[in-house]
């Protein structure tokens, strides 16, 4: 009786868990798309990027939702990485076993716990260089991307966006109806779409002339 009380007591927490862990990715997949798109209106020029920043701060919707994500990168953080192999025994043994089955899936979970781990690193140097030249304006994000922080950026781009998109499409395939193979394609064309965006912003921050926005 007591074990059935606690298996149930087990299954209910992690139904809880995998809401919490379902909900907090789908905040921060929409965050960091938005966050993308408005990065990009720097390719329309230095006046409409600082005009939407601008925008964000007067309506403290950068004071609002700059905790909020934090919270979401800690909590979703917490929460998916509570099943990864941590002890080499494991990974050997997710190793092997993922080799044997050639899943696709598998490996996607595997993406999803390498990638996520590189944007809570990444993610946490974004959030204190940004913070710590507050506020956002084109000519201290272009100076910030030229001294240093375009390596760090692109990647965090690169793992990011591959990380959403992989989520993405284990979230569908666990929660939706439709086959997998009507959306995969389309998720990898999203990708590369996002990805290219997000290049394209930041050669134009690298190659923006800081002085004349000075």
């Amino acid at each position: 009786m007591q074990l059935q009380e606690a298996l149930v007591k087990s299954s209910r927490w992690e139904a809880w868990v995998e809401l919490i862990e379902l909900f907090t990715g789908l905040f921060l997949l929409a965050f960091l798309q938005f966050h993308l798109l408005a990065v990009s209106t720097i390719i329309l020029g230095p006046a409409t990027f600082n005009r939407d920043a601008a925008f964000l701060d007067e309506y403290y919707l950068s004071y609002i939702g700059i905790p909020l994500v934090i919270l979401a990168i800690l909590v979703h953080g917490l929460v998916a990485l509570r099943k990864a192999p941590w002890r080499f025994r494991e990974l050997t043994v997710f190793l092997q076993h993922s080799r044997r089955l050639a899943h696709l899936d598998t490996w996607a979970w595997f993406v999803q716990i390498l990638t996520g781990m590189a944007v809570l690193v990444l993610a946490a140097i974004h959030i204190w260089n940004t913070l710590s030249t507050w506020p956002i304006a084109a000519a201290k994000s272009a100076l910030r991307i030229q001294a240093s922080g375009f390596s760090n950026l692109l990647l965090l781009l690169l793992v990011a966006e591959i990380h959403a998109m992989v989520g993405l499409y284990r979230i569908l395939v666990k929660w939706s109806w439709i086959h997998r193979q009507k959306f995969t394609k389309w998720l990898v064309y999203a990708t590369v779409g996002f990805v290219a965006l997000g290049l394209v912003s930041l050669l134009v921050f690298y190659f923006i002339d800081v002085k004349g926005l000075a």
